[in-house]
């Protein structure tokens, strides 16, 4: 197959250029749902900085619905969105044992519940930003795999960075935080990478395997 100067690249792109807020309407009621439930729960059992939590699900809300309607993001990166935001929420106001979700440790002194929602929460980013990037880096065909691959790693990586940030921050401006140390950060910083590469894995196959259909001749079996 050849391709002309100007010529769109060969093989999908992830996003399309821009989404219709229609579409982010079921997650957003399912969101509404979860999030009043969660919160009702936090308070009714004394967790703290509810606000905090509540606000980070308004500004990732609206970052959301700002992204999909200027690059068009896929069904399963809005809902991976929406699931993250939630089990963010249920990290900090479900009640387990002395402390909540995010202190459960999922398998004893390995693996916590906080590390688990970074890697998928974080995978999940990164794949938000290749959607959101891919048509402006629009690589040559056979290349996109990889660039795929490289930019959800990257931002997954740097995304999760910016969170650690953040979460400093909340630690001098707080009283109470439940925020980890160091051991808590590398952690974090760990389980971003981790959940950015398999989830770099998954979109690159995803990718790779749309151009091996694109380059089919009509009516070509698979």
């Amino acid at each position: 197959m050849t391709t002309r100067p100007g010529d769109p690249p060969a093989g999908p792109v992830p996003p399309r250029p821009g989404g219709r807020i229609a579409d982010l309407v079921v997650p957003f009621v399912v969101g509404l749902v979860g999030t009043a439930a969660l919160l009702g729960l936090g308070i009714a059992t004394g967790q703290p900085n509810w606000q905090v939590y509540l606000a980070v699900l308004v500004l990732g809300a609206g970052a959301v619905a700002l992204l999909h309607r200027r690059a068009g993001l896929s069904a399963p990166t809005v809902w991976g969105l929406l699931l993250f935001g939630l089990g963010h929420l249920a990290g900090g106001m479900v009640p387990v044992g002395t402390g909540t979700l995010y202190q459960w440790w999922l398998v004893q002194d390995v693996v916590r519940y906080d590390n688990l929602q970074h890697a998928v929460g974080f995978g999940v980013v990164g794949r938000a930003t290749w959607e959101a990037l891919g048509r402006r880096l629009a690589p040559v065909p056979g290349a996109r795999a990889a660039a795929a691959w490289w930019v959800v790693v990257l931002g997954a990586g740097a995304f999760g960075a910016l969170n650690e940030v953040v979460e400093w921050v909340l630690t001098l401006t707080l009283e109470s935080t439940r925020v980890g140390g160091y051991d808590n950060t590398a952690r974090d910083l760990l389980a971003n990478l981790v959940g950015g590469v398999l989830v770099g894995g998954a979109t690159a196959w995803e990718v790779r395997r749309g151009e091996r259909v694109a380059g089919r001749p009509p009516g070509a079996a698979g």
